[in-house]
């Protein structure tokens, strides 16, 4: 057998001429994953029963909650990139997005969709714009970082309505999920240096004409009719939420495997001790464990435990934080043909955790507490007023607060710089 030779990179390749640490590396991903899909294939034939009942449960999730709270917003987002508008509005928003967050104007297309839609639609936005060529890579990363938002829908239907029949709770749910994923859009903003180009006071100078020039140089309509556009919209965007569909049906039926196995129980007697320890309630230690792989049952076990109100609003907003492995993997799916990278999200998931539940744990020490919880949680909340300004109020003053804190500050350090300057040069 003939080796060959030490080329001059000085790495040592195998028999079939690949390089053997990176061949190593595949090598047990690829039986790591193989173990995977043995492991959940063996568990589909052993329960049958539970397997079906979680893709059923988890098709259900899709068609009744996913494809009509996403599919009008693809479909009109798609369009609005397609007809060249997210190119205008970033030359509008540009003064705007990057002292905030040091991203280019289109970024506010992908930031508003995602405050109102939910994810993964950020993914696929930011996606978008990357190829289109209106971000770097590194603003399209921390983009998709701080956008992955839960659905209006979802918490303030859902979780407020659906699980806690109490819609007061809504708001007051949103306000510190949304508030926490600002926070860190202004965090890292910190960690990029703003692009060459444009200086902000030559941008500002800019007329109508060359934005308006800009939609139209943008509008795929001089190359195709708007019957043509729509039905290639329709068509793709059908194609990634039978996507997204496939993901939440697939992890759900993990979980019901995983859940018919005695995995969820074994584990759960396994840190008993330990939440006894920090005096957690021990029914929210299932809905922690299904909330790492799938939020909307992990939230629904919460509201279903019998912890304390604090206790319960923690958790739910760490699952809103840590988005689930089933919405990550959606990301990681959108993401497929770009040069963007999963490790900030990922990275971003971790540090928006503790955020939101300090900002939680703060809320609570607030009226909207007594508030809401004037009887035990539960079928009491029921009782609750239907709506009520007030969660608004007490819910988003202090993350307010918070925001108007950071934004005054930056602009008082940024004035200042230049102050200095001005000082030094005199």
């Amino acid at each position: 057998m003939i080796r060959p030779e030490r080329t001059g990179t000085g790495r040592d390749f195998d028999d079939h001429g690949q390089a053997a640490g990176g061949g190593s590396h595949a090598f047990y991903a690829t039986l790591f994953w193989i173990l995977v899909c043995l492991l959940l294939g063996a568990g589909i034939i052993r329960y049958p029963v539970a397997a079906l009942a979680a893709a059923h449960r988890g098709l259900l999730t899709w068609w009744e909650i996913v494809l009509p709270s996403l599919l009008p917003f693809f479909i009109v987002s798609e369009l609005l990139m397609g007809l060249g508008f997210v190119s205008l509005l970033g030359r509008l928003l540009e003064p705007v997005m990057r002292p905030l967050f040091n991203l280019p104007g289109s970024a506010g297309f992908v930031i508003a969709v995602s405050y109102t839609s939910g994810f993964p639609l950020c993914a696929v936005l930011t996606s978008r714009i990357r190829s289109d060529h209106l971000c770097t890579r590194n603003e399209g990363e921390r983009l998709m970082a701080f956008t992955s938002n839960a659905s209006p829908l979802f918490m303030l239907g859902a979780i407020s309505v659906g699980m806690y029949r109490n819609p007061a709770l809504g708001p007051l749910i949103a306000g510190i999920h949304y508030l926490s994923n600002l926070l860190c859009g202004m965090l890292l903003r910190f960690t990029s240096q703003s692009p060459s180009g444009l200086k902000p006071d030559e941008r500002l100078k800019q007329g109508l004409a060359p934005r308006v020039g800009s939609l139209l140089r943008a509008s795929r309509l001089e190359k195709q009719n708007f019957g043509s556009l729509l039905g290639e919209t329709v068509q793709k965007t059908s194609i990634i939420l039978l996507t997204i569909g496939g993901f939440i049906t697939i992890f759900s039926v993990l979980i019901g495997i995983m859940e018919a196995a005695g995995f969820f129980n074994t584990l759960i007697t396994a840190l008993a001790p330990v939440a006894g320890l920090f005096h957690i309630d021990v029914s929210l230690l299932r809905a922690l464990m299904y909330g790492l792989f799938e939020i909307t049952i992990g939230i629904n076990e919460v509201s279903k435990s019998s912890g304390s109100f604090v206790q319960q609003l923690l958790v739910i907003e760490t699952l809103l934080a840590w988005n689930g492995l089933a919405v990550q993997a959606q990301v990681a799916g959108m993401m497929v043909g770009s040069d963007l990278r999963l490790w900030l999200y990922l990275l971003t998931r971790c540090l928006q955790v503790p955020i939101a539940v300090l900002i939680a744990y703060m809320v609570t020490l607030l009226p909207v507490r007594d508030y809401l919880t004037g009887c035990p949680l539960g079928a009491a909340l029921a009782t609750g007023p239907a709506a009520s300004w007030f969660p608004w109020v007490a819910g988003l003053c202090v993350p307010a607060g918070i925001v108007l804190a950071l934004f005054t500050g930056y602009t008082l350090n940024k004035w200042w710089v230049r102050l200095k300057k001005i000082i030094i040069i005199r």
